[in-house]
Formats: C-alpha cells, sequence, structure tokens
C-alpha cells in the first residue's frame, strides 16, 4: 500500500472512531478523555498560528 492509500485508510479510520466516541454518553470517561485531548491539540494549533503569523509578520520582502 503507497502512502496515499494508507493516509486515506487512516483518516477513514479516524473519522469512524470520532462517531463513535461521540455516539458515548457525555459522562462516559473515553468520550471525557478524547474532549480534553481535542482540547489540547487546539490550544496546540492556535499557539503554532500565532507563531507563524508572529514569524511571518516579522519576515519582510
Amino acid at each position: 500500500m503507497d502512502v496515499k492509500g494508507w493516509a486515506i485508510t487512516a483518516g477513514i479510520g479516524a473519522a469512524a472512531g470520532a462517531v463513535a466516541i461521540l455516539m458515548m454518553p457525555r459522562n462516559n470517561p473515553t468520550r471525557r478523555l478524547a474532549a480534553k485531548a481535542a482540547n489540547k491539540m487546539e490550544d496546540v494549533a492556535w499557539k503554532v498560528g500565532d507563531t507563524i503569523s508572529a514569524k511571518m509578520d516579522d519576515f519582510e520582502l
């Protein structure tokens, strides 16, 4: 399997897993853990975006 096929398969698997977790009750420990992980990933994404924006603002053409 090439990289493209693997990436598509992994993406479909991740989407299916996310749907399964979202179908769980809100008080389920697995769902709470997934929500914490998603929140941390969102925070990291914002920090990376801010850092890139700051670097681009400092960059002159």
